[in-house]
């Protein structure tokens, strides 16, 4: 069956839009522009809320990477501790002697709304630090490399094998029944 041309030229119209879409879709995404580079920040700015959360400013962050064992919260039932006393002093010891600290993002943000980042410290990812520590457990192969893959490597290479049970295995049999959303 020969095409004729009308088709012929439908066809390259549809193929044109389809094209169109894929562009704009893609420049409404953010496909092609940069993601942004670091941001240098005064050790001091961030505040250390447990190993793998943090204040700055108005901002709640998250590191990518790595899961750190929990402290006590009203949606928990128990602690994690020592453990968690201890990643959050080591993460607060981090950024106290640090000289430089930066916060890479992508600008992505978990299902409790917290900014997905990676702190480095004095040019290590403070996650890696971590992992190293046998303080966190990583994440990588859960959760995938966050557009940081150097990074993902990094942890996954340091990490050590922590003493305590996984974060995420912990919450799931230490979580209060009257609040299933709670961190």
């Amino acid at each position: 069956m020969k095409s004729s041309p009308r088709s012929a030229l439908s066809c390259s119209s549809c193929a044109a839009c389809a094209l169109l879409l894929t562009f704009l879709a893609a420049e409404r995404g953010g496909f092609f522009v940069a993601p942004p580079g670091p941001l240098y920040v005064d050790p001091s700015e961030l505040r250390v809320v447990d190993g793998d959360t943090f204040h700055f400013g108005p901002r709640e962050l998250r590191l990518m990477g790595v899961d750190t064992p929990e402290k006590s919260a009203p949606w928990f039932d128990g602690n994690q501790e020592p453990w968690a006393t201890r990643a959050t002093r080591f993460s607060r010891r981090a950024l106290e002697r640090a000289r430089e600290v930066e916060v890479r993002s992508r600008g992505r943000t978990d299902r409790y709304g917290r900014e997905l980042v990676h702190v480095i410290v004095d040019g290590r990812p403070l996650a890696a630090l971590l992992a190293q520590e046998g303080l966190a457990y990583p994440t990588v192969q859960h959760y995938g490399d966050g557009g940081f893959p150097e990074i993902a490597e990094t942890i996954l290479k340091l990490a050590q094998p922590p003493e305590f049970e996984h974060p995420a295995a912990w919450r799931a049999t230490h979580r209060q029944p009257w609040d299933e959303d709670a961190r």
